[in-house]
Formats: C-alpha cells, structure tokens, sequence
C-alpha cells in the first residue's frame, strides 16, 4: 500500500461548500479527461502490461459534457450507477447519472433539466436519485423512465436512504444560512420532516444510513449528528464529540457505524451501539466518503486521490495509492468482489472533469 490520503492544508470543494476559484483551469486537473470527451477502461487489467490489475484501476473517465461524480452505488457486481452533477453559470447545475452493466459504461436518459445529481441509492427493486434544487428522481427496476419529485424545497438533497422501497430518507441543506433538511417517501410521495431545535448551527445534512426504519442516522455540517427511532421520537440530535462537517457515515449493524469528514483535517468517528467516539487525522485533509464491507473492514476517500482502509473497531486509516491526483468523493463495494471510488476536479474551480475507479477484489 502506499500513495497519500491527501495534505493538510489542502482544500476540496464538497457538500455544503461554495465553489474555490483558485485561478486553475479545468484543463489543469484533467488527467481524467478532456471536454467532450470520455474513455473507459474494465478497471480489471493493466493496460500498459495486459496483467489483470493489482490494485485501483480507473474504469471511466469524463469531460465537461458530465462534470464529477458524487456517488456509486449498485445492486450487484453487474449493475452499479454514478450520478455526477456540473455547474452553470447562475446557480444553476446538470445532472448526469451513467450506469455500469459488468462490461462497459452507457449514460441513464434522464428527464429535460435534470439539476445536478448527489447521490444515487436502491432498495428492493426502487432505484432513487437525489441532488440540486431538490430534485428527487425515482425508477421502479433498472429500465424505463424516472420520475421526478420533489420535498417543497429548492435545497440540494445530498444524501439518501431507505429501509424498504416505501420508506426512504433524503437529506439536504445550503451549508450557509438555511435550517438542514429531510423529506420522507411512503411509496406514493415526499414529505418534508419536522426537525427539532438543534443546540449547534448547523445548516445541512449530508448523508443518512440506517439499519432499520426505526434506526436510521444522519451527519452533516459542524459535527451535526441525528438519529431516527421512529415516528413517536422523530429526529434526535445527538452529539458527535467534533465540530468539524461530517460529511458520509456507513456500517454494518447497529452497533457499528462508521462516519467521515473534515475539510482540512480528516475526522473519523465511530459507534459501538452506545456512543460515538470521535478521532481527528491531522495528516490526513479531510475525507468525503466511506463504505463498510461485512466484516467492518472500512474504505474511505477524499480530497487529491485520497484512499484509505480503516480497519474494524478503529479510528486509523491505512494509506491506498489511488493513482490519481483528483478529488475522490464516494465510494462503494461488493464483499469479496470489487470496490468503486468516484470524485472529478473537485479540489480546483469548475467546470469539473470525474473520474470512476475499480477495484478488483
């Protein structure tokens, strides 16, 4: 193992975040790809030597028509989606969701003005696409058209998850000014949720996981922390023990949660069922994603190629080389088979170029 995780000091644009205007061009980050452009590759063999691959391979490479990619997921080896979003000029965005079918990439037909998608995630056989100006797309099975929704809010959803296909959370907020957010689908439409008076100022949530609909987890920014016992209770804050943006949590059961974040420094905190302990990574410049296999074995990502494990019941991350300088912002696997990191040029000014890595095993 080797590379970096990126370093201290450094910046990445993420969730909650305005754009950084650091005089640098797309054209300067673009070892992916150049406008217009896009090359795949199977992630599977080198391809300077024909070998099959020994570590993280890039699978697919995109220009400015896409812009970065913010989130992987999939229901099996042989079907997994990444769903990117660019900016436009006037606080407006595209979305773009392309999808991976065990050989090759092939771009999902979106509906006309798809905003910037967030983040992509299933359960049964409802597929939920989330992102911009509130927009909440949803497709039953893995043909046909989406549907467009929406939560009675123009704020970027950033984060979703369901314990069954008629009972799914979406998370949101600016980052800025505005109250965090999250809208509730009952398999017919969205409802926005009541939250509770928070004793921190807070002004989004990022991401959300649970293990069951009466045990569902959110984090966001200033170490915001929230979980969900159901209906009774509603949403709980709970304290995270950091003030640092907590910016993606996964886990394997309900007594063992992993969340990540930090915009400079990296921020690890774990749950062993009881409470949270909280550790920050000064070596490390934050972290964006992280996904948990079956044996809480954690992967993690983040700013200029960072990649890392964490093992189970730890804090410490140990380094991966990624091979590539730009920004990784999620990452998703299958146990024992292949895992997925997604990011672009978030660390620069957009327009953004994205990149896909795969792992195998």
């Amino acid at each position: 193992m080797g590379g970096a995780l990126g370093v201290a000091g450094s910046s990445c644009t993420g969730p909650g975040d305005p754009p950084i205007d650091d005089g640098a061009s797309s054209g300067d980050s673009t070892a992916a790809a150049s406008e217009g452009s896009a090359s795949e590759s199977s992630g599977t063999v080198d391809d300077a030597t024909g070998e099959p691959a020994s570590g993280w391979m890039p699978s697919l490479e995109v220009g400015e028509e896409t812009g970065a990619f913010y989130s992987v997921w999939g229901p099996s080896p042989s079907l997994v989606y990444a769903a990117a979003s660019q900016p436009l000029e006037g606080g407006l965005s595209r979305g773009a969701l392309h999808r991976w079918d065990g050989a090759q990439w092939g771009a999902e037909t979106l509906p006309a003005d798809t905003p910037g998608l967030n983040w992509v995630f299933g359960v049964g056989d409802r597929r939920f696409a989330v992102g911009e100006l509130g927009v909440i797309l949803v497709r039953d099975g893995d043909e046909g058209e989406w549907t467009r929704y929406g939560c009675e809010t123009i704020l970027p959803l950033w984060g979703a998850w369901g314990a069954a296909p008629d009972d799914v959370w979406a998370v949101g907020g600016d980052g800025f000014n505005r109250d965090p957010i999250a809208c509730h689908f009952d398999g017919t439409g969205w409802t926005p949720a009541v939250l509770p008076e928070l004793s921190l100022e807070s002004h989004a949530l990022f991401k959300a996981w649970g293990t069951a609909a009466d045990d569902v987890w959110a984090v966001g920014d200033e170490g915001l922390l929230m979980h969900y016992t159901g209906e009774a209770q509603g949403w709980q804050e709970v304290l995270s023990g950091s003030d640092s943006d907590l910016i993606s949590l996964w886990g394997t059961g309900p007594d063992e949660i992993l969340a990540v974040g930090g915009r400079t420094t990296a921020v690890v905190s774990r749950y062993d069922g009881t409470s949270w302990t909280t550790q920050e990574l000064p070596e490390l410049a934050g972290l964006n994603g992280v996904w948990m296999a079956a044996d809480g074995t954690a992967t993690v990502v983040g700013p200029q190629g960072g990649l890392g494990v964490v093992e189970p019941g730890g804090l410490a991350v140990t380094r991966e080389d990624s091979g590539t300088p730009l920004a990784l912002h999620a990452v998703f696997g299958f146990d024992g088979v292949e895992r997925w990191a997604v990011g672009g040029s978030l660390d620069m000014a957009p327009p953004y170029v994205g990149i896909v890595l795969r792992r195998v095993p």
